[in-house]
């Protein structure tokens, strides 16, 4: 049976490489949208990040943001849910992190907020152009991120790291577990690691959109590649995990789709509305 609600991620799941929406994929989209199910985009990004021409199209009204943090629907322009990072945590994070070879930056009040010593080095600490492109006019650059945070509230929606030397990432993520053990570590971009809070996960936001909506579960399907996907593939009806995405997601998806270079999401949704 085709389900009545379907998440896509964005990066290596829905965009090609070259962060595009295809004519095939979008003329996917629009056909399960006219059979009447209900498509969200499920991403680590804030809503400004969100592609103009992904917004553009009228079927899409709900929006799972950054990792889960928040479940938005813009046609009544209200928060369904949300999960946030205390300030004075994300503060620490910031302390331990800085200085480790990555860059810290966090995402509050819907805007990404950056220190500009990483910001004007970003070459260094991301070496894809295309991720760069993503990152670089989505950022505030600020002098100090500590004091920023302290003027934007009391929360912090998500905080992310990108490291030019791999080999970093497994340490900080040790360390991180061990002083900061209830926060939600996963990967969504080559070099990075992202940060939420305990119930800001795809898959509890999966959760919450279901109760609003009223519908079981069984009713979703899920599409991603990254770690950040994972709780979201497990907890819909179907979980479709892309070729290219991570050996965790792959094991744990009830479905394998072709990569995202091949339309892999549109070849899943052909088979549920066929042309």
């Amino acid at each position: 049976m085709a389900p009545k609600l379907i998440l896509a991620d964005l990066d290596g799941t829905l965009l090609d490489e070259e962060k595009h929406l295809t004519p095939r994929s979008r003329a996917a989209l629009e056909r399960a949208a006219a059979a009447g199910c209900q498509v969200v985009i499920a991403t680590g990004r804030f809503f400004g990040g969100v592609p103009d021409f992904l917004k553009e199209l009228p079927f899409l009204r709900y929006f799972i943001l950054m990792n889960g943090a928040k479940v938005y629907d813009r046609q009544t322009d209200t928060v369904l849910y949300r999960s946030e990072i205390p300030l004075d945590t994300a503060q620490a994070v910031y302390r331990l992190m800085d200085g480790l070879g990555c860059t810290v930056d966090c995402y509050q009040n819907d805007r990404g907020i950056m220190p500009r010593n990483y910001l004007d080095h970003l070459e260094h600490y991301i070496p894809d152009p295309v991720v760069r492109m993503i990152i670089a006019p989505n950022r505030l650059p600020v002098d100090d991120l500590p004091t920023a945070m302290a003027q934007g509230g009391d929360t912090v929606q998500k905080m992310q790291f990108f490291f030019p030397d791999l080999e970093l990432r497994p340490q900080a993520m040790k360390l991180l577990g061990e002083q900061f053990p209830h926060l939600i570590q996963s990967i969504s971009l080559p070099n990075n690691l992202e940060l939420n809070a305990p119930g800001a996960t795809k898959g509890d936001a999966l959760e919450a959109l279901c109760r609003h909506l009223g519908l079981d579960l069984l009713e979703s399907a899920a599409f991603g590649d990254g770690t950040n996907d994972l709780t979201m593939i497990q907890k819909a009806g179907v979980g479709v995990a892309m070729a290219n995405a991570a050996p965790d997601v792959l094991q744990r998806a009830d479905l394998v789709a072709p990569s995202n270079r091949e339309d892999g999401v549109a070849q899943i949704l052909e088979q549920w509305f066929p042309r």
